[in-house]
């Protein structure tokens, strides 16, 4: 779609978290397709300095602030938001650690996400498009069961839990992954009920909407393959069998991601009553499996080692029971230790055996939404990102030891 005509070259577009990773991949696309998109210019708003780390083109023409976005007084924030027409808000505490840290979690992922609202309001930004997650719709199965199943459910079946504000501590026991869900779930609420919202032009309204991708790889991704990698090294590269009910998981590439919040861009712009104020997942073709075959797969791809599967198996309900037991053990010392588990057991055996194919329908119907990279190449790109960043904390960690 090129943009012509007076709609042509004239748009601020600003993406929060612009460092972090599907900020990075955002940031990407927006500066390759800038003239077609009919952007004047891309800014990127994050707490931490821009670091190239996915290898992004055009780059010069990327304007950066950095700022925190809980701090909606200071003058850099202030100027990051001053005559912008969309905002990408990616900014969010990515983080599934036990016990979890509500109150850092309310700050960044909801009062944060609150307070983007309010600058857009107060700067008369017209778009506001969230990054949401998939894992808001990760509620046990039946609502008791310690995995979940969703299969090829729409945004309008897949069951999301209703917030309560006189019961918090019971709205978080609604998810598998306790913390991050609920702040992600609270805070895509704010930007889709803000839809609407007047300007304080007295003239305009704020259009929004909430993209919601399942577990996302690829370049740039430091919390998930990694950090599995990681774990894997100090255990002879053997990856322990988990047996249960379920065991599928649906993965989506980054740029496939980020290509889906351009499609919002262009629909919130030309049709905007088709997304307006609603959730819209995003995926892709990534075969759907088990993640001990994914991360088998980057391994082998990115031809720096092989990971073997166990030959024990764990029955889920026993690793479950083990979780919970370790969970409540950490709990019950943490006011003590300030010990803190880097992810919640908890959270890892329901994941892992629960069955997670999303339905990408409306993104397809009302956004116009492909997926930009194929499977085999996001793979082969992804690897390759991986074993590269695998090198480099080798090299640094053989440094450490010397």
């Amino acid at each position: 779609m090129t943009s012509t005509g007076e709609n042509a070259v004239e748009e601020v577009v600003l993406v929060t978290g612009g460092s972090g990773f599907i900020g990075q991949h955002l940031l990407k696309y927006l500066l390759r397709e800038q003239k077609s998109l009919g952007i004047k210019e891309v800014r990127s708003l994050d707490i931490v300095p821009f670091e190239n780390k996915i290898g992004i083109f055009h780059i010069a023409a990327l304007k950066t602030f950095v700022g925190d976005i809980c701090e909606p007084k200071s003058s850099t924030v202030q100027d990051a938001f001053r005559n912008v027409n969309c905002v990408f808000h990616c900014a969010a505490l990515v983080t599934i650690e036990y016990p979890p840290n509500f109150k850092e979690l309310d700050r960044v992922n909801v009062n944060g996400t609150s307070t983007v609202v309010d600058l857009c309001v107060q700067h008369n930004v017209r778009r506001l498009i969230y990054t949401s997650c998939a894992s808001v719709c990760l509620v046990p199965f039946k609502g008791y069961s310690t995995f979940t199943i969703v299969i090829n459910q729409t945004e309008s079946k897949a069951n999301t839990p209703t917030f309560n504000a006189q019961e918090p501590a019971d709205f978080d026991k609604s998810f598998l992954i306790p913390g991050y869900s609920s702040s992600k779930l609270r805070a895509e609420s704010i930007v889709l009920n803000s839809n609407g919202a007047l300007l304080s032009n007295q003239r305009d309204y704020l259009e929004t909407v909430a993209i919601r991708p399942p577990l996302t790889y690829g370049e740039g991704d430091e919390k998930f393959v990694p950090r599995v990698f990681e774990y894997l090294s100090s255990r002879g590269y053997s990856y322990p069998r988990i047996a249960g009910a379920g065991g599928k998981q649906q993965l989506v590439y980054a740029g496939n991601v980020a290509w889906g919040h351009l499609c919002a861009y262009k629909t919130l712009k030309a049709t905007p009553k088709a997304i307006a104020g609603l959730p819209v997942f995003v995926t892709d073709d990534t075969p759907i499996n088990d993640v001990t075959r994914f991360i088998q797969k980057m391994a082998l791809l990115g031809g720096k080692f092989k990971i073997n599967l166990t030959l024990w198996y764990l029955p889920h309900f026993l690793f479950f029971l083990l979780s919970f037991l370790t969970e409540l053990f950490v709990q019950l010392l943490y006011p003590v230790t300030k010990y803190k588990l880097s992810y919640s057991l908890r959270a890892i055996a329901s994941f892992t055996a629960s069955v997670l194919m999303f339905n990408r329908l409306r993104a397809s119907i009302h956004m116009d939404y492909v997926p930009l990279v194929e499977p085999e190449d996001a793979a082969q790109e992804s690897a390759r990102w991986y074993a590269q960043w695998w090198e480099k904390q080798r090299s640094k960690n053989n440094v450490k030891s010397s």
